[in-house]
């Protein structure tokens, strides 16, 4: 008791705090998740304009597909009419093979009852079309080349190719519309969402301040009741007691106040030296994480722009050498018909010159081939299968049909992979023709051999030829790379890089083995088994 013989009380408690704390934690959750949901339909409605992106994409792309058909088949008819050679209907025979196949999945691609009545009417038109090309290909193999000219000159063949591009233009055009229709719709849903998410995330915040500064005036209540009396008891006034009742423990705070104020100067003396350790130590992490991420940065940013080129440089590979394959043709035949036509009058310089010309013309041709066939590898296409890997090298033998005295044989441990054929028939073809290719003697063999190393396999291809100088092991699978002089021997310099890729887009490596003066030389390259095929 003081000398005023009083006791002073104070309620330092408040059961309603608790309350009101869970009240707001749940609010502020309900709110994080309303928020979230909105996040999640706008993140959804994002996803499904994607998705119609991608469509556009595909209908696109089929069209394209299906448009370039028709041209490839008109150009190989006409090529056959100006030179009766069965190699120019080959795009068309395969036009009428696949026309069925690439009309369904064009009218497959298609979701719009107008554009699937287009598609319709292109189909109409390329049947139309087959049928003009064909009555010219038979007058023509028939004998009748003037009655296939007359159908061509009548202009009904240009009209219905006229008639196809425009109805292109018009699916092209009206998939285009309703993408944009498609992205405005979804645009406009994201707006509203946006606004609901703003609107409702300001509502929110400011329904949580209030709440939350009305918890606060009352949790600042309370600690002027605590505070009061800390004060008392550290100014000497041991009769000032809490009041009992309170259910928060205010009098144990009081009695150990004093002794919590010595170990407290004590502990924030040693946490200050900790402090100024830990400050030190996280600058010098921070400046550590600021060069980490910017080598990151600039680490990804060269990877991207590195994809981004092979990607241009594959694109335009393939763009180059399928575009100039129709100027090529038709130089080569302007020098055979200049040939034939001064045959006779000519000097041997002039006709020696034709026939270089001729032999160059054959050159640039074999090598856009092998540069059109190197730009396709690694692009998707085919699936896996189980290849009998005997029959596959004594087939491929068969088809290099190599001179007398030369073999090609299999020697491997395992008999099937399981894997995409064509590749891996492409990258065995390749080495084994140029063991055949290379080989300096009158006889040799060829052998092909494998070896099982869990989901990848080991294949070697090894000759008994000259053999390769170390120094050129790497150079070699270069593109436009050869030992020899293409007058000397004609090749592309392109399949040893092709088979590089090949290998590499299918999870292997590849390297030679060999060391003159000894003979021989051994490719070795693994394979990833029952990878999704990748065309060749």
């Amino acid at each position: 008791m003081t000398a005023a013989g009083s006791v002073v009380k104070g309620r330092a408690g408040d059961a309603s705090i608790r309350t009101r704390i869970w009240q707001l934690t749940g609010f502020a959750c309900s709110t994080v998740v309303v928020l979230g949901i909105l996040l999640a339909w706008s993140l959804d409605g994002t996803r499904r304009a994607n998705v119609w992106v991608q469509h556009t994409q595909i209908v696109l792309k089929e069209l394209g597909a299906y448009s370039s058909e028709i041209l490839e088949a008109e150009t190989g008819q006409r090529g056959y009419l100006l030179t009766r050679q069965d190699a120019y209907l080959i795009p068309y025979n395969d036009a009428v093979a696949d026309h069925n196949r690439r009309f369904e999945r064009l009218r497959q691609s298609v979701t719009d009852p107008g554009e699937a009545r287009i598609v319709l009417k292109l189909s109409e038109i390329f049947k139309t079309k087959l049928q003009e090309l064909a009555r010219t290909i038979h007058l023509a193999k028939a004998g009748d080349l003037a009655g296939a000219m007359a159908i061509v000159r009548e202009g009904s063949g240009h009209r219905s190719m006229v008639q196809f591009q425009q109805l292109s233009r018009q699916l092209a055009d009206r998939e285009e519309t309703l993408l944009s229709t498609r992205q405005a719709r979804a645009a406009d849903q994201t707006r509203i969402i946006q606004i609901g998410m703003v609107v409702g995330g300001l509502l929110s915040v400011l329904l949580i301040a209030a709440a939350g500064a009305r918890t606060i005036a009352r949790i600042e209540k309370v600690a002027r009741h605590l505070m009061r009396g800390i004060i008392a008891i550290a100014g000497g006034r041991e009769d000032y007691r809490l009041d009992s009742d309170s259910r928060n423990g205010n009098g144990k705070i009081a009695t150990a106040f004093n002794k919590m104020a010595d170990r407290l100067r004590d502990a924030q003396r040693a946490r200050e030296g900790v402090e100024a350790d830990l400050a030190l130590s996280n600058r010098n992490l921070q400046a550590e994480a600021r060069e980490r991420t910017a080598a990151q940065d600039g680490l990804l940013r060269s990877v991207k722009e590195l994809q981004r080129s092979n990607e241009e440089l594959d694109n335009f590979a393939y763009g180059a050498s399928h575009d100039l394959k129709a100027p090529l043709r038709g130089i080569r035949n302007l020098a055979e018909w200049i040939s034939d036509d001064v045959r006779d009058t000519a000097g041997a310089d002039t006709i020696e010159n034709l026939a270089l010309l001729q032999t160059r013309v054959e050159r640039l041709d074999l090598l856009l081939d092998s540069l059109l066939q190197y730009s396709r590898v690694g692009r998707a296409g085919g699936v896996a299968e189980n290849i009998d890997l005997v029959t596959l090298v004594r087939d491929i033998g068969d088809y290099l049909a190599p001179r007398a005295g030369f073999d090609v044989t299999w020697r491997g441990d395992i008999a099937f992979v399981q894997t995409n054929k064509a590749p891996l028939e492409q990258v065995f073809r390749n080495l084994i023709g140029n063991g055949l290719k290379h080989h300096d003697g009158d006889s040799g063999h060829i052998v092909v051999s494998a070896r099982d190393l869990g989901d990848m396999v080991e294949f070697r291809v090894e000759d008994d030829g000259p053999g390769i100088a170390p120094a050129f092991h790497a150079r070699i699978f270069q593109m436009f790379q050869t030992l020899k002089s293409r007058d000397e021997l004609e090749g592309s310099g392109m399949g040893l890089a092709i088979v590089k890729k090949s290998v590499e887009c299918h999870g292997g490596t590849i390297h030679v083995e060999s060391a003159p003066p000894a003979r021989g030389t051994a490719f070795v390259f693994t394979w990833k088994k029952d990878r999704q095929a990748l065309a060749a």
